[in-house]
């Protein structure tokens, strides 16, 4: 039953990935976000190969398409972007309403968390919050990125991975020709974090920006 839970969960974190990037691409009400992204010069490549997305405001939008897609506000609950509901008639509240919005993957590669960002435009910052602890996600044991540089890490020739603090500067040194970036998140970098590393690096180079 557990297992089966999991796997579940894990399916609805990546259809919602791909109903945020929607909302993106096609919303008129994402236009700051597109604004945003575009001033950062996240091109349309990056946005696609993280699957950067846009949450829509309110419960509407997000409430149409988990019925069409046969989910449950519950499994919003349990995936981590709707808040606890209070009664079988609260309509819930979205955690990320109005957001950038960015999945964060396991080792594996599957979506197993959101994080999500405020966009200030006048000062071209995101502040980020992110998924709470789920069935599927543990801050302490995911690093933003692992799934895309693992790989790269292992076959460079120093085995050298670079750890970053921020989402977008993870993103921005793939897009430069650093695919070795992972990310920490709220935690910050901790034991776990190590011993994932540890599976593909030899060397790693400490990237944090003082907020």
């Amino acid at each position: 039953l557990f297992q089966e839970k999991r796997k579940r969960l894990l399916a609805v974190a990546t259809g919602l990935a791909h109903f945020y990037h929607r909302c993106l691409l096609e919303m008129k009400e994402a236009d700051a976000v597109r604004r945003y992204l575009k001033s950062r010069k996240f091109g349309d490549d990056v946005q696609a190969g993280f699957l950067l997305g846009y949450a829509p405001k309110g419960m509407f939008a997000l409430k149409k398409w988990a019925a069409k897609s046969g989910l449950t506000l519950e499994e919003m609950v349990d995936v981590g972007i709707v808040k606890q509901l209070r009664s079988p008639d609260d309509p819930g509240c979205h955690r990320l309403e109005g957001c950038l919005v960015v999945p964060v993957c396991d080792k594996a590669g599957r979506v197993v968390a959101f994080a999500a960002g405020r966009i200030n435009e006048f000062k071209k910052t995101a502040k980020y919050i992110h998924s709470p602890k789920t069935l599927i996600f543990k801050e302490s044991n995911t690093l933003f990125g692992f799934d895309k540089a693992a790989g790269n890490i292992a076959r460079s020739d120093h085995q050298e991975a670079i750890v970053c603090n921020g989402l977008e500067d993870v993103i921005r040194l793939h897009e430069r020709g650093f695919p070795v970036a992972v990310g920490s998140l709220e935690t910050g970098f901790c034991d776990e974090h190590a011993e994932l590393l540890r599976t593909v690096a030899e060397q790693v180079v400490l990237a944090f920006a003082n907020n």
